[in-house]
């Protein structure tokens, strides 16, 4: 498989030490772990960004703890009023990323924040932009949880797509599942204004220091460690992951299904060496996002079509490169004075009949 970059056993080692001790992990630690000197370290780590295959670290967050959560929007695009749509979906808050899609759904694949409090949101604005002519055909897939896993770059080159295909077989009649780092119930946690705010200058940058952040806030460095901690603790900050980048070429393709045996559909996928996102709506109802070579799409979706027999319901979705509108785009919702995310549905609705009008 083409690679940016050739990666030697060090470099391999660097990144899967990175993935097991979390990039938070020191350089000295690193050299201690790898037996190399430090400013071997140091210097390789800034060659794998320097050629684009190692990125800063990214803080993952869980909204839904916080009251805000998010819907999933595959819709069939109308070609006609595609340009209005594309201003309603860059207009309106609430959808915060949005990008072209193929496959049964010939659109666009968006994602469509909304406060908890009010779960019809999402429902009505579909409705309203398939009543308008704005969009065709749509799916809505809610999500409660999500699990990423970063690509194993030592096993690529020993890939094989037929076992990989025929292991299926076997996993379906085992007793084994997948262990998820997921909760299909998430509970609501305590959170102030302040907490958005080391969230939001977090996300954005992960490298941000306690000092910075404390000028920020007005707030001590010991009260920003005790807040991020706590964040920590109640799984609002999950983590802190390394992104790689590695191939010249990648496609990303998105398998949504449904199944009673889900997670053992899931033990399948999460054999792949390449970067995966398993979500979740349900125990049975999942998608996953799969990153990997364009020239290996077309064996993925060939050993791919061997997993339909097991769902109940499955489809594909191809996605191209998107629009986001970044994190503080979100956390700007959030209102200081009533401590609650803002919103405003009938104000979308007003857009939407804007812009629509607009195009007539």
């Amino acid at each position: 498989m083409t690679l940016k970059v050739s990666l030697d056993p060090l470099d391999l080692k660097i990144l899967q030490a990175f993935e097991e001790l979390g990039t938070k992990v020191s350089t000295r630690e690193l050299s201690e772990r790898l037996g190399e000197p430090s400013r071997t370290i140091r210097y390789r780590i800034t060659k794998l960004k320097e050629k684009g295959v190692l990125h800063k670290a990214k803080v993952q967050t869980h909204e839904r703890k916080l009251g805000l959560a998010e819907y999933i929007l595959v819709a069939t695009s109308v070609p006609a009023t595609e340009s209005t749509l594309k201003k309603i979906l860059d207009e309106i808050p609430a959808f915060y990323y949005y990008a072209p899609t193929y496959g049964k759904y010939e659109g666009f694949f968006v994602y469509v924040v909304y406060p908890l409090n009010t779960p019809r949101m999402v429902l009505d604005l579909a409705a309203e932009l398939k009543k308008k002519g704005l969009i065709g055909d749509y799916y809505l897939f809610d999500v409660v949880d999500y699990q990423r896993n970063e690509a194993k770059l030592a096993e690529l080159d020993s890939w094989d797509w037929e076992k990989w295909s025929k292991r299926i077989s076997t996993i379906m009649t085992k007793t084994k599942e997948i262990k998820l780092d997921m909760d299909e119930f998430p509970q609501t946690v305590s959170f102030d204004s302040k907490d958005t705010l080391i969230l939001r200058h977090m996300v954005e940058n992960a490298d941000i220091t306690l000092r910075e952040l404390g000028e920020i806030l007005e707030l001590s460095q010991p009260q920003v460690h005790n807040r991020i901690k706590k964040l920590e603790e109640s799984g609002i900050i999950r983590g802190y992951k390394l992104s790689l980048s590695p191939f010249d070429s990648g496609m990303t393709i998105l398998c949504f299904f449904k199944s009673k045996d889900a997670r053992k559909i899931l033990l399948w996928f999460d054999m792949l060496p390449f970067y995966h996102q398993i979500t979740m709506e349900s125990g049975s109802h999942f998608f996953v996002q799969v990153y990997l070579p364009s020239t290996e799409t077309n064996n993925f979706l060939k050993h791919l079509r061997n997993l339909k027999q097991y769902t109940d319901e499955m489809f594909v979705q191809f996605l191209l490169s998107g629009t986001h509108k970044g994190y503080c785009h979100l956390i700007d919702t959030y209102s200081k004075d009533t401590g609650s995310w803002r919103l405003p549905y009938e104000d979308f609705l007003k857009t939407i009949e804007a812009l629509t009008k607009t195009k007539r």
